[in-house]
């Protein structure tokens, strides 16, 4: 019994650092999905105001999420991150598949990254889909443990004090400790020439097609980042 208490310790604080989450003891929470989810009045851009800590994200501001459906009829998503001290801005793409039953705010995103693509599901615990939104996410380690990470996010870089408490009291009806919490930095958010970490599944698939279709033998330099395991285990993204 030591030895698994032990290697739950070890785990959650690997988690801790790699994944960047609120660790607790016990199993994940029983926290309801919005129900009536509209996937379509959620598209668009979100801005990150508050989120529980993240190691990952201690060097980056200006945190945001783009959804939007594609002319494949899929839902994809687009996470910025600037790091704060050379202000070059970074993108992690995915792929949503909607996971809710019963139209539950509840879904995951696939992360084509390299070298190993990975998934994080996401619960939308309430949204207004005009001003904010709280996501959540939780993890069990084993049965003595479980990690959480959860994002505040909105329609406006610096929203009103009135959709703060809106989206607060989505907090307080979850008793989810706001003390977790920490504010994202929002301000001068322009950035230099982004860099693409994740591969975006439609533009792999594009740019595989039009290889295919080369007669000459060229081949192209390209660099790949490779991808730091983050939150949206969480969980960057962000959201």
């Amino acid at each position: 019994m030591a030895v698994k208490i032990l290697l739950t310790l070890l785990t959650i604080l690997k988690l801790i650092f790699v994944n960047a989450q609120i660790p607790s003891f016990g199993r994940c929470p029983e926290y309801d999905a919005m129900p009536a989810f509209d996937k379509e009045k959620f598209l668009g851009s979100w801005y990150e105001i508050e989120r529980y800590f993240t190691v990952t994200e201690v060097v980056s501001k200006c945190i945001s999420a783009d959804y939007e459906r594609r002319a494949d009829g899929k839902i994809y998503v687009k996470n910025y991150y600037t790091n704060r001290i050379n202000n070059v801005q970074r993108i992690i793409s995915g792929k949503l598949s909607i996971t809710g039953k019963g139209g539950e705010g509840r879904f995951n995103v696939r992360y084509e990254s390299f070298p190993l693509s990975y998934d994080a599901s996401l619960v939308v615990l309430d949204t207004d889909y005009k001003n904010y939104a709280v996501i959540w996410s939780c993890s069990n380690v084993t049965s003595l443990g479980h990690t959480e990470s959860a994002w505040l996010m909105s329609r406006q870089r610096n929203p009103r004090g009135e959709i703060l408490q809106a989206a607060y009291g989505v907090l307080d009806k979850y008793k989810m400790n706001r003390s977790f919490f920490v504010k994202s930095d929002q301000i001068d958010c322009e950035t230099l020439p982004p860099i693409q970490e994740a591969i975006d599944p439609t533009e792999a698939s594009a740019t595989k097609n039009k290889d295919n279709e080369k007669t000459e033998n060229v081949t192209e330099n390209v660099t790949i980042i490779p991808e730091e395991m983050t939150e949206f285990n969480s969980t960057e993204a962000s959201t």
